[in-house]
């Protein structure tokens, strides 16, 4: 019944442990992806405010520069075109074209400057040869460029990527460093209002070119520029954030995939795929904003977030584990407890009743004169002393235990002369080894060895170990008890030739209540105290008390006590 109340109390104890167990490593893991999914948003929301800052950034560029160009004098449009191409850092080429003949007025066909001409020319041949329409080959048409202090749109304004400047202060920058080295007229002065113009993108060498034109009739010369790209993104790199989080990576990308700039731990090029990214086709065709993580990360909050609540959740289940074994095992303890304690109380009534038997049967007969002869009366006088002297061991035992399990035990130490005492407690008890066939001889009683304890509390620890000879030992027919001086200890050796005791019993033979579960005990009376309580008595006392196997079959039972030099 006991065994299988411990199966059923570990079954009620697993079965919630486990359900919590699956329904938290559960809930961990669907907060993990709301955390992953969340990180994702906020990443891809991050990326697309950065991507609108950039567009309308090179759009207000763009913008700009065109407005700035129709603002150049008609009479000193070559020169001044020339002049603003070599001052401005955004302006990579000039050019005038007009219809008819040659067609480019600037840079000449027949004479280029120098390779950038050359390349410049070569590059847009298509155009300046009337092959492709200023209208045609994905031509945007130019709206009109915003000012510097003009407010961002929604999508952007107040947000920041990190430590990022507003887009204001970047875009005022640029359309500042637009103006420079261009002949500005009255503020009043407007371009007409029948110009048209755009942007051209352009590809060329597997890299994009923006193509910036206008003219004021249709059938007029046609102006324009050829964006600088790479000085214009290297006055918005400062947009981009200077430590992305979660160990991420912005990179931007052109149309080949090349990287034009990234921020981050994590290589661009080494990743196959990016987390996500966002296009930035309105301003810059087949350009793209991408995020990537290594080893494809949704977030390092989310992965710290999940190994802390799982090791919450272990602490848990292990505590609750760890409970439910502590609790069966002071169960366990408990019910064993109870069992030895109910063994005592039924083996000490045995105990008091055997030698109250005797004491009652031997005074009847000699208190009704049925016994006849005074030697048999002084035999019967002596078993009644024999047995009562038990007795009162017995009880001694008893409330010795009680006193020591409630640490109340007093004790009088003195100086006493070890081998000389030993000796004395042999001869007292003499007559009752003889009666159960025992011959008891005392070694070492000729040196002294002093020693400071409880004379009771010895004599009641060295009468325990000659009890234990008495009903266990006695058809060894020998008890030695021995007394000795090793290093600073004095050892009293109680030894005999009986059957030992087995080696996996040695360890718990000086627990209390314990008593070896054999054949050779299974018919001795006894409370299983002796032992525990000699312990006991001897380490309050500085001593101790160990069992050693005796060489020859047998047991010897050690009794060591601090040696008392000064007496000496």
């Amino acid at each position: 019944m006991n065994r299988r109340r411990i199966i059923v109390y570990w079954l009620l104890l697993l079965a919630p442990t486990a359900c919590i167990g699956v329904f938290g490593f559960r809930l961990l893991a669907l907060e993990r992806e709301r955390m992953a999914a969340r990180s994702r948003a906020a990443m891809l929301t991050r990326a697309q405010t950065l991507a609108d800052t950039l567009e309308i950034a090179v759009t207000d560029v763009k913008g700009e520069l065109l407005r700035e160009v129709r603002r150049i004098p008609r009479e000193d449009r070559v020169e001044a075109l020339i002049r603003w191409e070599r001052s401005n850092p955004l302006v990579r080429n000039t050019f005038v074209w007009a219809p008819g003949g040659d067609g480019l007025v600037h840079p000449a066909r027949d004479r280029p400057s120098d390779s950038e001409d050359r390349g410049f020319i070569a590059r847009f041949d298509a155009l300046f040869s009337g092959r492709v329409g200023w209208g045609g080959h994905g031509a945007e048409r130019d709206a009109p460029a915003p000012s510097a202090g003009a407010a961002a749109p929604a999508a952007v304004k107040g947000r920041r990527w990190y430590g990022q400047q507003p887009a204001r202060f970047q875009r005022r920058e640029l359309l500042d460093l637009a103006r420079v080295g261009n002949v500005q007229q009255p503020a009043q002065a407007e371009p007409p209002a029948a110009a048209e113009g755009g942007w051209i993108p352009w590809f060329a060498e597997n890299r994009l070119h923006l193509l910036g034109w206008t003219r004021e009739r249709p059938d007029g010369p046609v102006y324009g520029l050829e964006l600088e790209l790479m000085a214009v993104l290297s006055r918005l790199v400062t947009a981009f954030p200077a430590a992305p989080e979660d160990g991420c990576t912005l990179a931007l990308l052109d149309g080949a995939g090349r990287v034009m700039h990234q921020t981050g731990d994590t290589d661009a090029l080494a990743e196959r795929e990016p987390v996500l990214d966002v296009s930035l086709a309105t301003s810059l065709p087949h350009w793209r904003l991408a995020v990537y993580c290594a080893a494809g990360a949704p977030a390092g909050a989310a992965r710290a977030f999940t190994l802390l609540a799982v090791l919450l959740l272990a602490i848990l289940i292990a505590a609750i584990l760890s409970g439910g074994m502590l609790l069966t095992l002071q169960a366990r303890r408990s019910y064993v407890d109870a069992r030895r304690k109910t063994s005592f109380v039924s083996n000490v009534s045995h105990e008091l009743k055997t030698p109250l038997t005797s004491i009652r049967m031997y005074a009847e007969l000699l208190s009704e004169g049925r016994v006849k002869g005074e030697e048999k009366a002084r035999r019967y006088l002596e078993v009644i002393a024999e047995e009562s002297r038990r007795l009162t061991r017995l009880v001694n035992n008893v409330l010795d235990f009680s006193r020591l399990e409630q640490r109340r035990k007093t004790y009088r130490p003195e100086e006493l002369d070890a081998a000389a005492f030993v000796t004395g407690i042999v001869e007292d008890h003499r007559l009752r080894m003889a009666a159960t066939g025992l011959d008891a001889v005392v070694e070492g009683a000729g040196q002294p060895a002093w020693v400071r304890t409880d004379r009771d509390a010895l004599e009641q620890a060295l009468l325990n170990l000659v009890d234990n000879a008495l009903k266990y030992a006695a058809e060894g027919k020998q008890l030695c008890v021995g007394v000795s001086r090793r290093g600073g200890w004095i050892d009293i050796r109680v030894s005999d030739r009986g059957p030992g005791v087995a080696r996996a019993q040695r360890a718990r033979i000086f627990e209390k209540f314990h008593r070896v579960d054999d054949s050779l005990t299974a018919g001795k009376p006894g409370s299983g105290l002796g032992l525990s309580i000699a312990r006991s008595l001897l380490r309050d006392q500085g001593g101790d008390v160990f069992y050693e196997p005796r060489a020859g079959g047998g047991s010897t039972f050690v009794i060591r006590l601090p040696w008392r030099k000064d007496e000496a």
